[in-house]
This record gives C-alpha cells, structure tokens and sequence, in this order.
C-alpha cells in the first residue's frame, strides 16, 4: 500500500499486525520522532554512564539533538529518508539514512522503544532503509554502532553489514568519542 496524506506522511510499508511502518516527507511531521529520539540519547548516556564511566549533561545531550534536528533536512530532501514505526498509532521505532555523496548514505537513529522490541520492527526499519537506499542508486551504506548495542551489531551483520575504519563526520566525535563506535558499511 502506498499514498501520501495530508499530515506529511507517506505509507511505505505494512509490518507485522499491529505496526505500521511509515515515511515522513513533511518537516512538520519529524516533530512526531522527537520522543523516540529524546528517548535514544537518554538510553545512550545512561549506558555510557553505567558502562564507561561516561557522563553528560544537559547541554551535551541538547548538542546531540540540535546536530539531528540540523540533519532532518537532508533525511526528509532529495537521496534521503526518515522512517517512524508504529503501534496502535503510537510511535514505536525509527530510522533514517542521510546522503553523504552520489554513491554512498548513513543510516542515522535506528531506536526502537523496549516495548517493542523483538517483534521485528527493527529488521523492518532497516531493510526497508536498505532497500530505499538501492532504490536512490546508493552503492554502499555507513553507519557507527555503540559497543553495547549488541543486538544492533547482530542485526546489521546478519544482513551484510561489516566492520569498517572510521569515517569522517562521526556522530560520536561530537562528543569526543570517535574511538568507541564500532563503524560499519554495505556494499548494496
């Protein structure tokens, strides 16, 4: 099923009953994944606090926000994608890649909400986010992991995802981490 709606979203894609997996074209509309991706770097910065002693304040969590909400042009404009999925209306997942140049995109955000998580919405998020990506003629797909997200790392592998040096432009090294991710690709 496929259409636009007046609310700045695309239907791109049907999972599993009850989710429904949902492209956002309207910059409007990105204002519905704020939650989720408040929700991202909290679980981030509480894991890098309990695990390597890492701890951020206020101001270094709203430069995280601040540097995603700069990028939603670029996920919502030409090459790009933002995806939300949900549950009984409620956002439950998202993901989004972003260009980086003619041939290669960054998969960004991928957060799905503990209540939801091993239902396949993730694997959904991302092979759609892949398949979106062969679809604008990308030829290989990035994207930084954190140590701890084992199940991502899991997930990403099993779909052809391998370890990789790091790239520039590193999310992490906003934060002066460039050397904990683990940093990924696929060639599509």
């Amino acid at each position: 099923m496929c259409g636009a709606g007046s609310d700045g979203f695309t239907l791109t894609n049907s999972l599993p009953s009850p989710f429904v997996l949902e492209r956002l074209t309207d910059p409007r509309a990105a204002t519905l994944v704020e939650p989720l991706l408040r929700e991202y770097v909290e679980w981030v910065a509480a894991r890098l606090a309990a695990g390597w002693n890492l701890h951020f304040v206020e101001a270094d969590l709203e430069r995280h926000h601040a540097h995603f909400r700069a990028e939603v042009p670029k996920l919502l404009g030409p090459g790009g994608r933002l995806l939300v999925a949900r549950r009984a209306g409620e956002p439950v997942g998202v993901g989004a890649f972003k260009p980086v140049d003619t041939e290669m995109a960054e998969i960004k955000r991928m957060y799905v909400r503990p209540t939801a998580r091993g239902s396949g919405v993730g694997r959904a998020l991302l092979e759609r986010l892949l398949a979106d990506a062969r679809d604008e003629g990308y030829r290989v797909v990035r994207l930084e992991t954190l140590p701890f997200m084992l199940k991502a790392h899991a997930l990403y592998r099993s779909v052809g995802f391998v370890d990789t040096p790091a790239f520039d432009g590193s999310e992490a090294a906003i934060s002066g981490l460039a050397d904990l991710p683990y940093y990924m690709s696929l060639e599509l």
